[in-house]
């Protein structure tokens, strides 16, 4: 890949929030769990690996979450291209209410 030339930075198109599971909620579970996601030239995210972990039940459904996202690509001199990023996801039993 060239260095340089005009990058259009991607746009998130679609995001699903994870879903708190009742267990990890009765056992007051909560955190946040980060993750590295690749997102290829039409916007899909391929795949998804947990790089911080708070607990398995929350892992599993942030990586659920993460993987039904859609994102317009980032586009490099007129083409889009695979790309990389880190997300947060905070589980929190306080935002539940």
């Amino acid at each position: 890949m060239r260095i340089g030339g005009q990058i259009q930075p991607p746009t998130l198109l679609r995001r699903v929030e994870p879903t708190y599971p009742p267990m990890a909620v009765s056992a007051h579970l909560q955190g946040i769990v980060i993750l590295e996601a690749i997102v290829n030239e039409d916007g899909t995210v391929t795949e998804v690996k947990v790089l911080r972990s708070v607990n398995p039940l929350l892992d599993r459904e942030a990586l659920a979450a993460v993987r039904q996202w859609r994102y317009f690509p980032v586009v490099l001199n007129g083409r889009p291209v695979p790309f990389v990023l880190s997300v947060s996801l905070s589980f929190s039993l306080q935002e539940r209410g």
